[in-house]
């Protein structure tokens, strides 16, 4: 499955994504990176709080079935997907598909080991320790990797990479602070950070000081290095590790690269250092006046200046993965990515296991948007004997995939020859409705007076007349599982996921009428504010229907009032479930004449992006997907004036509780950060501020002369095309 890939950065790591598009379920699905890694049994170094461990990687298994198996794997591995680039920078990059490209490509200090969404390892790093207050994290790089442009990893590379990362504030050629960086900052100077402080930065010479100055990246010896955080938290390992946070790039090739296009006439761009001179460490400094100058002047006056990684278009050298990338599509139509000949062989060879040596040289990630189209391709290529995956939908399952094997023994079995299914593996992401309790008219920027979602009673009634598990059979076949709340099973820390928690709602058509008369009949007249301030009377009034039925059980004169739910057209499975609310309510309300009507209206995708993030949509279809797989991500979705979409909520419990989980993993008390994480999400699902509908599964289809499919780290969904074979 794969997210609306226009993501909203916001504190902490996690991602909201505003679902306004169809969500198109394909091999990677509001998560970043399922990553293949650990098919090997190695043991590795890593941290604790005071000392250093060792823990065994175990290996990992995996389902699948095929019809045949070429004798021979061909060179090349096609990939059809639906996806295009956003950008190809991983200080940049915060979607879906770039994250595809950026794991094969470039690497982190830490990775996940395995399968296990919980448990770390060094990777470019050979080992860290950390202060007992969370503050200080001490590094060391593992000796002899080089970039492929043959630079060497060290020390300042991190450097130069992190603090690049820190000045682009999160920033786009056309935004500030929408990306990813905000994880970083979180943990330093908040008010140097424009989506953390909710202020305009100005980026010149005194910024770069002042990030500078926060002394996060503390360079020690040539591969040494201390991350100091102003904001202790035992989070920091996982957001070292996530999918999208800082990859290591290669300075020199960066700065060469950046420099050539900042500087051309094109870009209306004043660099103070349009010829970097002197050392290293000079170059990187005069880079970073250069970075900031491109910010908010030239061709860039509301963001910062496009890097070369971005797109390149002409290839990529700059990291150490054991991929590099040929060529992009100006389109983004084709990527070709190459086998890295100087690939270091990940950190298995260090503890005696087997050195990752991509068996693919070429892979070619084709933008194909026909789904007949793919399936064609996929089935043409396993009886040539090519080697090729193609993304094929939840809800098209059956087109590849033996209908009875999976209805009644719950497998994944190939009804083509020649074709092979893995999975279904759950992400660590999941899909929910959120109610509006401020929503404004698109037409006039005022608050509807009508707020029927202010009222706990209207919301459960909304979420009691959705069938979701009859829903998730038929719209998805079964493979997506039914969320109980916002925090999936395998988050970090132990204890944080409680399967014992129950949402408030379950399909119940009788309760829905009991609860529309109940809110028609005793309207609520209490509302506040996004801001959390009361409303004055007569700004809201949720009257509707009448306060007494007749002598017929019905209104005799009753109130209109509409509510219209605006779904993305094309989105079979949300106008399903919008229709299923509007049936229920509107036949409790014709049964009593309340004159309460609700409507279902298709919009083009393009036109409800402006309304969602402007607080015009009764309900909001969002999905989250962290970039690490920490209860403190969820968690931030709940907390006052954090969650996007925008839904008016601002619960005082909420942002007590919030501030407590961060004041356990401040201290390392994962105990006590899955208990209050528990308190959240039981308070969230008592009130009804969401309706809570599934966790992602995907499901892989390939020829069946690939092998080495595995869902590792399932708080993502993508290809570790190094493992393929």
């Amino acid at each position: 499955m794969n997210l609306f890939k226009s993501r909203l950065g916001i504190s902490r790591v996690g991602t909201i994504v505003i679902v306004v598009v169809i969500i198109v379920i394909i091999a990677a699905g509001g998560a970043y990176a399922a990553i293949s890694l650990m098919s090997h049994t190695t043991t590795s170094t890593t941290s604790t709080p005071t000392t250093s461990t060792t823990s065994t990687n175990t290996s990992t298994s995996l389902t699948s079935s095929s019809s045949s198996s070429s004798a021979t794997t061909p060179s090349t591995l096609t990939w059809e997907t639906t996806n295009t680039i956003t950008y190809l920078d991983p200080a940049v990059d915060f979607d879906v598909y770039g994250a595809q490209i950026i794991e094969n490509v470039y690497e982190n200090l830490l990775w996940y080991n395995g399968s296990s969404s919980t448990q770390l390892i060094p990777w470019l790093a050979s080992n860290y320790s950390v202060s007992s207050n969370e503050a200080n994290w001490n590094f060391t790089l593992r000796s002899g990797i080089t970039f492929a442009d043959g630079e060497p990893l060290n020390a300042t590379a991190v450097y130069f990479s992190y603090y690049r990362a820190l000045l682009m504030d999160g920033s786009t050629p056309s935004t500030h602070g929408t990306e990813g960086t905000s994880s970083l900052q979180q943990f330093l100077n908040t008010s140097l950070s424009s989506d953390l402080c909710g202020c305009s930065q100005t980026y010149n010479a005194n910024y770069v000081k002042e990030v500078l100055a926060q002394n996060f990246v503390h360079v020690t010896g040539p591969m040494t290095f201390t991350f100091n955080l102003l904001n202790p938290t035992s989070e920091f390992s996982y957001i070292l590790a996530g999918a999208n946070t800082v990859q290591i790039v290669a300075p020199t090739y960066v700065m060469q690269h950046d420099l050539a296009l900042w500087n051309q006439s094109s870009t209306g761009y004043t660099l103070p250092y349009p010829n970097l001179y002197g050392n290293l460490s000079t170059m990187i400094q005069q880079y970073f006046l250069d970075e900031v100058a491109t910010c908010n002047s030239g061709i860039t006056p509301n963001g910062c200046g496009t890097t070369y990684l971005d797109g390149s278009y002409q290839g990529s050298l700059a990291g150490t993965g054991p991929y590099t990338i040929q060529s992009v599509a100006s389109d983004s139509s084709l990527i070709v990515l190459k086998a890295n000949p100087t690939y270091w062989g990940g950190p298995y060879q260090y503890s005696g296991g087997s050195k990752i040596t991509p068996t693919f040289t070429t892979v070619d990630l084709k933008n194909v948007p026909q789904l007949s189209t793919r399936e064609i391709d996929l089935k043409s290529a396993a009886q040539s004997g090519q080697a090729m995956i193609a993304d094929v939908p939840n809800t098209n399952l059956y087109d590849v995939a033996n209908r009875t094997a999976w209805l009644n023994n719950n497998q994944l079995v190939s009804s083509i020859p020649g074709i092979s299914l893995y999975g279904p593996y759950t992400s660590l992401a999941y899909q929910a409705y959120a109610f509006d309790s401020n929503v404004t008219n698109p037409q006039t920027g005022t608050y509807y007076s009508f707020q029927p979602f202010a009222d706990v009673r209207m919301r459960l009634a909304f979420a009691d007349s959705v069938n979701l598990t009859s829903l998730l059979e038929t719209a998805a076949n079964g493979l997506d599982v039914a969320a109980n709340g916002p925090i999936p099973p395998g988050t970090a820390p132990a204890g944080s996921y409680n399967s014992s928690i129950t949402p408030l709602y379950s399909y119940n058509l009788t309760a829905v009428q009991d609860l529309l008369l109940s809110a028609m009949e005793h309207p609520i007249t209490h509302f506040t504010f996004v801001n959390g301030t009361v409303a004055p009377p007569g700004v809201f009034d949720n009257t509707f229907g009448c306060t007494t039925l007749n002598n017929n059980g019905v209104c005799s004169s009753p109130v209109p009032q509409t509510i219209t739910l605006v779904y993305p057209d094309g989105d079979d499975v949300e106008e399903a479930i919008y229709d299923q609310m509007a049936d229920a309510v509107n036949n409790a309300s014709g049964t009593y004449n309340m004159g309460l009507t609700v409507t279902v209206e298709p919009l083009p995708i393009g036109s409800i992006f402006p309304y969602v993030v402007s607080d015009e949509l009764y309900l909001n279809l969002l999905g989250f997907s962290p970039t690490d797989s920490y209860a403190l991500d969820y968690l931030q979705v709940l907390s006052p004036g954090m969650a996007i979409p925008p839904t008016g909520w601002n619960v005082t419990a909420f942002g007590t509780l919030y501030q407590q989980a961060v004041t356990a993993a401040a201290s390392g008390n994962n105990t006590g950060l899955a208990k209050v994480t528990n308190l959240m999400v039981e308070l969230s699902n008592q009130n009804v501020y969401y309706i809570y509908a599934y966790f992602f599964e995907y499901f892989f289809a390939t020829t069946s002369n690939i092998s080495g499919v595995t869902y590792n780290i399932p708080l993502t969904s993508i290809y570790y095309f190094a493992d393929l074979t």
